[in-house]
C-alpha cells in the first residue's frame, strides 16, 4: 500500500486536523495529501472502531451521536491515487508555518525551526 492517502472531502464543513506538528485542512471538493500514518490517526483508517477518531475530531461526544460522526465519516473518501481532472491539491500541503514567538516587549521573534 502507498505512503501517501488521498482524502477528499464531501462535508459541508470545513475542518483541520494535526498530525506530527502538521496542520491539514479538509475542505468540500478539496482534495489532500498525507501521509499513511497521518490518515490513521485523524481518521482511524484501518481500524474498526472509530469512536476514539471521531472523538478527536470533535463530531461525537456522546454514545448517541455515533451513528452522526459515522454519517459525516463517511463523506470523505480516501484513495490511494492522485485526483482526477477537475480536482486538484492545495498548493499548501506539507507546509509548515514558521512558530513565532512573542517577546516580553511585544515584538514578535521568528523562532528558527
Amino acid at each position: 500500500m502507498s505512503d501517501v492517502v488521498y482524502v477528499t472531502s464531501d462535508d459541508e464543513q470545513t475542518f483541520t486536523a494535526e498530525f506530527c506538528a502538521v496542520e491539514y485542512t479538509f475542505k468540500k471538493g478539496e482534495t489532500t495529501a498525507l501521509p499513511m500514518a497521518a490518515a490513521r490517526h485523524i481518521f482511524g483508517c484501518g481500524d474498526n472502531d472509530k469512536m476514539p477518531y471521531l472523538i478527536r475530531l470533535g463530531w461525537v461526544r456522546l454514545n448517541t451521536e455515533y451513528e452522526k460522526g459515522l454519517e459525516r465519516l463517511a463523506k470523505i473518501e480516501f484513495s490511494a491515487e492522485p485526483p482526477s481532472k477537475g480536482r486538484s491539491l492545495p498548493s499548501a500541503v506539507g507546509v509548515v508555518p514558521l512558530h513565532v514567538e512573542k517577546r516580553a516587549g511585544g515584538k514578535a521573534n521568528p523562532r528558527a525551526a
